[in-house]
């Protein structure tokens, strides 16, 4: 029976604002600040039907998510999560071309308020909520060339309305960049609108999740942009942006945009309709206002958080299959990636900079046309296997994986494997894949085609490639696509699914780079540095070595001050000159792995000093250096201790490989990483052998192992790192989970409690709790974090007082007299 499913079409051109609203005194009659956001939905629903289902689609995953995210967020702290913003400058004269300050005041905001560091948060409203959430200024443009982030236009226009002007060239703005990639943002001189005949000054608006790529961001005006420079009160504090940016996430007014409406958060009160100024204490539909909400409409000053509801809503489309999941995992904030070439000829495998010729910069290589689908929401590629590639990856629209890399044998035969993952249902998907073999920049050769499969639900999906003996050597592009309910051709961008690209390194039989002239065959394998470098040497291919060192590094305040065992570690230092983007490589002798069955590379490394240090990355060759493939990286300060790095390389049993350090620093003096006590293992049957379980009485270290639950944890500077399940052999390159171990605790006392005041002592914040009569009738209810609870409106009697933990519910019982 043939599989039914009815989506919508996704069109380009829709696209949903949000406007936030601003009486000036442009008219001789007085104007309230209002929001034209449901009144253009509606119009938007009338010219588009389809608009409707998708943001139900939309809303029906976030629910679900938010779910999760409520079951579990006592157990498992998430991860930060930052975005890359870039900002675009529309200006006539000097006041409105804001300055660097100006912009980086109001990122400054961003991070205050979503994290909530800001200086004005309290402890009125017990659901306020860090969101885990930062944004900082690009990096690297979407040419891989370093920016600063913000781009400029000057112009004559003063009044760009709200409907998308200032984000076209064509109609005099500024075309936005990968919107998949960055949160774009407009800064304009002045907007207006028409409502109800009259002409309305609007500080900003955004676009709902779901809207059209070309559109996606928001939109502000310079004077409420920001809170230094030409911002103007009340709006001076850039909580605008903080609103906005609220909308861009998912969230809606706290008032629902009706009479005591929906905002489709539980924890926030029910509002009549908006609030402006500061009216705290005010009290509509049988509940205290909440002004100090970002997503109401008061004063700039009276602002100062999101609820942990909204919280959840505004992760939910970050997380995976989630609409704005691609922008969670954008590195444009990272180092600028360095040209592969050194011999100043423009040689086609270049990255991010050009070695050569008379353009700047050169797009270099072949370039191949673009494809992808248009929503992951449902279904997107989790997994990709060929050759040495054995990458699992989240749901992005288009993933680039070009980094990672495979030799392929011309002659030879591999398997292809590819793996769906469905977040609801179970849909049928079509798969195809090509090789580029005659490496002209498109796959429309014949032959290219590598792989086709109907659709179905069968998951992995998986066939034989054959690589023709006429293919060319060197290395090409791969291309996987997935899509609903059809087989994809190698261009096209259709409604539902994925599109990842690859490298591969095609070579002639029996050979695959020059043969190792230094191998190391017999394991476990240990190196210290105590005596030189041993077997490892320097890239001459980089900008410096790295160094052997005893003791501290020379800078302050970045580096180790010791050896993480021994005496001695290798370091890369960041001081000038390197410390303009440098690149420091040291490769190790070649591994025979043919007896080795799981690989098990593990080594400490040591990355401490400012923000934007840089990255270090551990790479993998299987043809003695032509070809490398990322298998572990590092971003950033990770904190001031050694820590541990314990690599998976079970993909690579029976070869012969090479791994290298490749470090590039970033842009300051305290950037110094450093690496020691490498070594390389089989790996026992069990990664939980010999680790003692999680004791609440221990006081454990950064880099402590222990047993929890059937997993095995890491102890770093931020948490614990669940690094798989006991009883497996391998230990998770890839480790983002951050959990509590301790166990969970609660104190109630006076017990019995004679006065009006019950007092709650919890370990673990925000955990729900509700008060129920020995009816089984609710009573009363709130939070941990309150501390207390006033019983003085509950009668004499026994009462269950309910903790509902991620673990379940916990009871206990207190008798009011």
């Amino acid at each position: 029976m043939n599989q039914l499913k009815i989506k919508p079409i996704i069109m380009k051109k829709i696209f949903t604002l949000l406007i936030i609203c601003l009486l000036f005194s442009l008219h001789s009659f007085a104007q309230d600040k209002t929001c034209g956001t449901m009144e253009n939905l509606e119009l938007r629903k009338q010219k588009d039907p389809q608009l409707e289902k998708r943001m139900q689609d939309i809303e029906k995953f976030t629910k679900s998510k938010v779910s999760d995210f409520e079951q579990n967020q006592q157990k498992i702290v998430g991860n930060v999560i930052t975005i890359p913003v870039v900002v675009h400058v529309l200006y006539r004269n000097s006041t409105e071309n804001i300055s660097v300050a100006q912009i980086q005041s109001q990122l400054d905001v961003l991070n205050e308020d979503f994290r909530r560091t800001n200086p004005d948060a309290n402890n009125i409203w017990s659901q306020a909520a860090d969101t885990e959430i930062e944004f900082c200024l690009s990096t690297v443009d979407p040419n891989g060339n370093a920016t600063t982030g913000i781009t400029r236009k000057q112009t004559t226009r003063q009044d760009w309305g709200a409907n998308d002007d200032a984000k076209r060239s064509s109609s005099g703005g500024i075309d936005p960049w990968n919107t998949a990639e960055y949160l774009n943002m407009w800064v304009v001189p002045k907007m207006t609108t028409v409502s109800g005949g009259q002409t309305i000054n609007l500080l900003g608006y955004a676009q709902f999740p779901g809207g059209s790529a070309a559109t996606d961001g928001l939109v502000m005006i310079y004077n409420a942009f920001g809170r230094t420079g030409a911002v103007t009160a009340p709006y001076d504090g850039g909580r605008t942006t903080t609103h906005e940016i609220g909308h861009y996430l998912n969230l809606r007014h706290i008032w629902g945009d009706a009479n005591c409406g929906n905002d489709f958060v539980s924890d926030t009160p029910t509002h009549q309709t908006s609030n402006r100024g500061c009216p705290v204490g005010q009290v509509s539909c049988s509940s205290t206002d909440m002004p100090q909400n970002y997503m109401d409409y008061t004063n700039d000053s009276c602002m100062n958080l999101f609820t942990q509801g909204q919280k959840n809503r505004m992760r939910a489309v970050l997380a995976a299959g989630g609409p704005r999941r691609s922008l969670a995992l954008s590195d444009k904030c990272g180092a600028v990636v360095q040209p592969t070439c050194n011999d100043g000829v423009q040689n086609g495998n270049e990255t991010g900079v050009d070695c050569g010729g008379s353009c700047t910069p050169c797009q270099t290589g072949n370039q191949y046309c673009a494809s992808q689908g248009n929503s992951v929401a449902d279904e997107y590629i989790s997994n990709v296997k060929l050759g040495s590639i054995n990458n699992n990856s989240g749901a992005q629209s288009y993933s680039n994986f070009t980094s990672i890399s495979t030799s392929l044998t011309k002659g030879s035969s591999y398997t292809l494997s590819v793996t769906p993952t469905w977040t609801g249902t179970t849909y049928s998907e079509g798969y195809a894949a090509w090789i580029d073999f005659n490496q002209d920049g498109d796959f429309n050769d014949a032959g290219e085609q590598i792989f086709s499969r109907a659709a179905s639900q069968t998951s992995p999906v998986t066939g034989t490639v054959s690589i023709p003996t006429t293919a060319l050597n060197g290395t090409t592009r791969l291309r996987v696509s997935m899509k609903y309910n059809g087989v994809p051709t190698s261009c096209e961008t259709f409604d539902y699914g994925e599109v990842e690209d690859y490298t591969v390194n095609i070579t002639s039989s029996g050979t695959g780079g020059s043969s190792c002239s230094n191998t190391v065959s017999s394991f476990p394998y240990n190196e210290g540095f105590e005596s030189g470098f041993g077997a490892w040497t320097q890239a001459t291919n980089d900008d410096f070595n790295w160094t052997r060192q005893s003791g501290s590094t020379a800078s302050s305040n970045t580096g180790p001050t010791s050896a993480s065992q021994g005496s001695q570690y290798i370091y890369m230092e960041s001081s000038a000159p390197n410390n303009n983007v440098s690149r420091a490589i040291i490769e190790s002798p070649c591994y025979n792995l043919s007896g080795v069955s799981q690989g098990r590379f593990t080594f400490k490394y040591h990355m401490y000093g400012a923000s934007n240090m840089g990255n270090l990355k551990l790479a993998v060759s299987t043809n003695n250096g032509s070809s490398w493939t990322t298998i572990w990286t590092r971003t950033g300060n990770q904190g001031n201790a050694w820590l541990d790095a314990d690599v998976d390389l079970s993909a690579y049993s029976s070869s012969t490989i090479k791994l290298r350090f490749d470090g590039t620093t970033g842009t300051t003096w305290q950037g110094d990483m450093a690496v020691d006590a490498i070594a390389l293992t089989n790996a026992p049957a069990d990664k939980c052998a010999g680790v003692s379980p999680y004791n609440s009485s221990t006081s454990y270290s950064v880099g402590d192992r222990v047993t929890y639950q059937g997993s095995l944890y890491e102890r770093t500077s931020t948490g614990w790192i669940n690094l798989g399940t006991c009883g497996t052999p391998r230990v998770d390159n890839s480790r983002t989970e951050v959990a509590t171990l301790e166990a969970i605790e609660f104190n109630i006392y006076p017990n019995p409690v004679k006065g009006n005041t019950l007092y709650i002592k919890s370990n673990i914040e925000n955990v729900p709790f509700k008060v129920v009569n020995m009816l089984g009738q609710q009573v009363a209810r709130g939070t941990t974090s309150n501390q207390s609870l006033n019983v003085s409106n509950i009668e004499a009697g026994m009462y269950l007082i309910q903790f509902d933990t991620a673990d379940g519910l916990i009871t206990k019982k207190f008798l009011k007299e």
